[in-house]
């Protein structure tokens, strides 16, 4: 291992420089859903934002931009292309095989995982079925959207760490979990985690328009 990170931190800065915008650039296009690709997947996914990166490099090299900040512009154009990828390029694509009938599948392994591939969606409640028949409730993600791990975390696992704002117990006691309670300003918010395997149902509801700001 020693020594294959010799050998590669001695590649020409040009290469290394493409290997490592190239996966800066992967990691942005597929954020939140990397778990399920192979090495093959991630080596030519690098290769491709990395060419871009090259591109830029060289281009800028010309520009007599000098080697720090033809460098710098390389990796932030990798990063560039993989936002675009994100943001437009993957749905582009989908709609495109779909519409020619080549494909009507969007490559996810899971429908969890189909919940982190759309950017264009804004959560505003979270309600969760435990298996024991309790329900626990977060009725406005927005409100814990600056507190740690908010407004939620679904965790790629399949856990889940919310706010819980109601919780109905399984013999059908209904409890509002007062603000002053969840919110303290000396000690911090009170989140819950639960594990997967305790999870029986979840219902998340989801708008188009983003939630306004408080």
């Amino acid at each position: 291992m020693t020594n294959d990170i010799a050998e590669l931190v001695n590649l020409p800065w040009a290469t290394l420089l493409a290997l490592a915008s190239g996966y800066a650039g992967y990691y942005v296009a597929n954020a939140g859903l990397r778990a399920h690709h192979k090495s093959i997947d991630i080596a030519f996914s690098t290769i491709v934002f990395g060419f871009f990166g090259s591109l830029a490099f060289q281009y800028l090299v010309r520009a007599d931009w000098g080697i720090m900040y033809s460098s710098l512009g390389s990796f932030a154009a990798a990063i560039f292309c993989g936002i675009l990828w994100n943001k437009i390029g993957r749905s582009c694509l989908e709609k495109a095989l779909r519409i020619s009938k080549v494909s009507y599948s969007d490559e996810l392994p899971s429908a969890w995982k189909a919940l982190f591939a759309s950017t264009d969606t804004c959560a505003t409640q979270l309600t969760l079925k435990l298996t024991d028949g309790t329900w626990l409730h977060c009725n406005d993600l927005n409100e814990f959207r600056d507190h740690p791990n908010g407004p939620c975390t679904l965790g790629d696992a399949g856990d889940v760490l919310m706010y819980v704002t109601h919780r109905i117990d399984s013999d059908g006691r209904e409890g509002f979990i007062e603000s002053d309670d969840l919110i303290d300003e000396k000690f911090g918010t009170d989140v819950t985690y639960i594990p997967k395997d305790k999870i029986e149902r979840m219902t998340i509801r989801r708008s188009h328009a983003r939630v306004q700001p408080k």
